[in-house]
């Protein structure tokens, strides 16, 4: 019996520090310090967002505004993505996309009951 715990405390601690291990090396800060600098760039990039599409300066994106940086979003990714500049996407061009996607996170996923506006508790829009 004494055994068999020493083996289950020696699994669950290698455990632990493997799961640390990775974090370490994926880059993974969780000091206060990091944290808050963390947010506060959270914060900066959020008060630019507003500043640029809020247009009637609520403090919040309606669903206008919304759609509207969509758009936007959507034409700088298509520009991005048409490196020939005719207007279309070639073959080429979309593998292109798709293999640069693949490398940086891919398509966002969204979680069920969050739409691409991120609406949730305090955030209203249609149902998706």
């Amino acid at each position: 019996m004494l055994t068999k715990m020493k083996i289950a405390l020696a699994l669950c601690g290698s455990l632990l520090v493997g799961g640390v291990g990775i974090a370490a090396a994926q880059g993974v800060d969780s000091t206060p310090d990091a944290q808050a600098q963390h947010q506060a760039k959270r914060s900066e990039m959020k008060a630019k967002m507003l500043a640029k599409y809020d247009i009637n300066h609520d403090g919040k994106l309606d669903q206008a505004e919304r759609a509207a940086m969509k758009n936007e979003r959507a034409e700088e990714a298509f520009k991005k993505a048409d490196t020939n500049g005719d207007g279309k996407l070639s073959i080429e061009e979309f593998k292109a996309l798709r293999q640069h996607q693949g490398r940086h996170g891919g398509f966002r996923h969204h979680h069920k009951g969050q739409g691409i506006q991120g609406r949730g508790p305090g955030n209203e829009g249609p149902a998706e």
